[in-house]
């Protein structure tokens, strides 16, 4: 855990430093909001694929890749968006399997949570 504080501390310092050398709010602007919902995806997915452990591994690869085209666009400046929606289309499967088979999935989400 504290090496995910780390990466998200140094991510933002990379984003200010990028800032400070070029001068391009919009740019610095875009790339925090796509870090935030990042952050916010990525942590909200790993909590509620957890019941489906393929889809867990697909959602924690699904951030890593949007992790690096955020890395990518403060170096490049070119954003892929396909790259950074990839974890919330793993939370959209999440729910289309809970919408077509059940809520079968929020009993394991239950008991894995009280548990740990």
């Amino acid at each position: 855990m504290l090496k995910l504080i780390l990466i998200a501390l140094l991510t933002l310092i990379f984003i200010g430093y990028d800032y400070k050398k070029s001068k391009n709010l919009k740019k610095s602007i875009t790339a925090l909001a796509v870090f935030i919902f990042i952050l916010s995806v990525g942590f909200s997915g790993s909590i509620l694929a957890r019941a489906i452990l393929p889809l867990l591994f697909a959602h924690i690869v699904a951030t890593i890749l949007a992790y690096m085209a955020l890395i990518y666009y403060i170096l490049k400046n070119r954003l892929y968006w396909q790259m950074v929606i990839l974890p919330a289309i793993t939370i959209a499967v999440y729910v289309a399997l809970n919408f077509l088979e059940g809520s079968r999935y929020e009993a394991s989400l239950v008991l894995s949570s009280t548990f740990a």
